[in-house]
């Protein structure tokens, strides 16, 4: 116990530096596709129809008769309304559990809450935590694992993608809930005045450029793509050209003890990215998700790198049509695929196994295929269920014919490279697990700005980010020597 207070200790002090230096880089944001940070609170405050969901939820509580969980998410604004929608039809399913929702903020905002929890014992019962935050998770102590609770093969039901990212040694650990990946959004219209079809899914940082400069030139734009200067943009472009992000392949054979990002491949991609800003293909907004939605929007720009979770927004709040496309890699490197990002929902030790048993009884309802048919076709993440994938149900094939914009993940996910040409696991689309992983994507977040504003070369910048990051992790790991 003492050991896992110094690490919580060490992780929120990780925490309380990103915060000072204004690291709001998490995935989570890129949720919040039309809506303001303030707006985000407002919609955790403001929301009168929860309220008076809350008071009948306490009623039945009231009465003795029911299980009260508590169950943190991330999930703002319009996803947040989803996920009221989907708890909501949980508890008048049955008469057994009530389940009072909390929105907790920004990925980062409900990891960093969730580690405070612990040590105020006010811990929930059910976290939605993001894909970075799996290695601390797991060293946590403190969760009931889903491999404990499952029948015997029950986890074949989920994507091996995700089934895959959020198990260790013995299966699944936490329930894969919103899966996402990134993806290319673009002005179909501007494509059209360019003389320019579909991007190929198989494009190169060659061809990218070849587009932006036709985009620019027929359409009279400054610049042809935006984007926010984030750390999964990079961590996906990277797997998608084959490199690694951490040792010890990713930190799946063993714990991660360096990064390997500023070797080969992770200078080729870095240089890429942030030549977007250098040679004025992408406005310099900083570390933004929303504000790289309005110049989209404003038709300022041509194409958006955002996550596939904001496929409604951007098809519903467009003046333009909108289509998507896959991510691109390297010159040197084929196509490779690319690392489920999006978050998990984790079952926290209540030391109480009715209780327990009730917040498994709800997580398996929210993997269950309606409830992600509601959720996939609200948002934009996409179903966790094989199933669904393999053998759609009627309405959600109506749903693809209709809006093929919510499919191109899918497709970009199905068609990554999951093994090696000689049946190895193929490390780079597993995806990097690490303890400090929140802290590692903040410092190369900054490592942005050393080169756009500061001059220095991408290798220069990655070098000085990559002994950053090994210190952190020495840091982290030394509470299991």
């Amino acid at each position: 116990m003492k050991r896992l207070r110094l690490l919580l200790g060490l992780l929120l002090a990780f925490a309380l530096v990103a915060a000072a230096c204004g690291g709001d880089d998490d995935e989570a944001t890129d949720e919040d596709t039309d809506t303001t940070a303030a707006e985000e609170v407002d919609a955790g405050e403001d929301d009168e129809s929860t309220d008076a969901d809350a008071e009948g939820d306490e009623d039945a509580a009231a009465s003795g008769d029911a299980i009260t969980l508590q169950f943190w998410h991330a999930m703002a604004d319009d996803l947040g309304a989803v996920v009221d929608e989907l708890v909501d039809g949980y508890n008048a399913s049955q008469d057994e559990v009530v389940v009072e929702a909390t929105f907790q903020g920004t990925y980062d905002d409900t990891y960093n809450a969730l580690l405070a929890s612990f040590e105020a014992g006010t811990a929930p019962n059910i976290v939605q935590n993001f894909d970075l935050a799996a290695q601390t998770m797991f060293d946590t102590g403190r969760l009931v694992p889903a491999h404990q609770l499952m029948e015997p093969g029950e986890a074949d039901a989920f994507l091996a993608a995700p089934r895959d990212y959020y198990s260790d040694d013995e299966g699944m650990v936490a329930l894969a809930f919103n899966s996402s990946t990134p993806i290319v959004y673009y002005n179909a219209e501007m494509f059209e005045t360019a003389g320019l079809d579909a991007p190929p899914p198989d494009w190169n940082f060659s061809q990218f450029l070849e587009t932006c400069e036709a985009l620019e030139e027929a359409n009279g734009l400054d610049t042809c793509v935006t984007f926010g200067q984030v750390g999964w943009y990079f961590e996906q472009i990277l797997a998608n050209s084959g490199g690694l992000y951490f040792n010890n392949d990713n930190g799946r054979t063993d714990r991660a003890t360096e990064v390997v990002f500023n070797e080969g491949q992770g200078v080729e991609v870095f240089t890429f990215l942030t030549d977007l800003f250098v040679d004025g293909h992408a406005p310099n907004l900083g570390n933004t998700w929303s504000d790289t939605d309005s110049v989209f929007f404003a038709e300022e720009a041509a194409m958006i790198f955002d996550s596939t979770s904001g496929a409604r927004g951007f098809q519903e709040n467009a003046d333009f049509e909108v289509k998507t496309a896959f991510i691109p890699h390297s010159d040197s490197s084929e196509r490779n695929g690319v690392v489920i990002g999006g978050a998990a929902l984790w079952l926290i030790d209540s030391d109480d196994d009715a209780v327990n048993a009730a917040a498994w009884d709800f997580m398996r309802y929210m993997t269950e295929a309606d409830p992600q048919i509601t959720w996939h076709t609200g948002t934009g993440y996409f179903p966790v269920l094989a199933s669904l994938q393999e053998s759609p149900t009627p309405e959600l094939a109506t749903f693809w014919d209709e809006n093929p914009n919510f499919v191109t993940a899918i497709e970009q996910l199905a068609t990554t490279n999951t093994a090696n040409a000689d049946g190895s696991p193929n490390y780079a689309v597993l995806g990097g697990r690490a303890g400090p992983f929140p802290e590692v994507r903040r410092i190369v977040t900054e490592a942005y700005s050393a080169v756009i504003d500061g001059g220095a070369t991408p290798q220069q910048a990655l070098d000085d980010a990559a002994t950053q990051a090994n210190q952190a992790l020495a840091d982290y790991n030394a509470f299991f020597e």
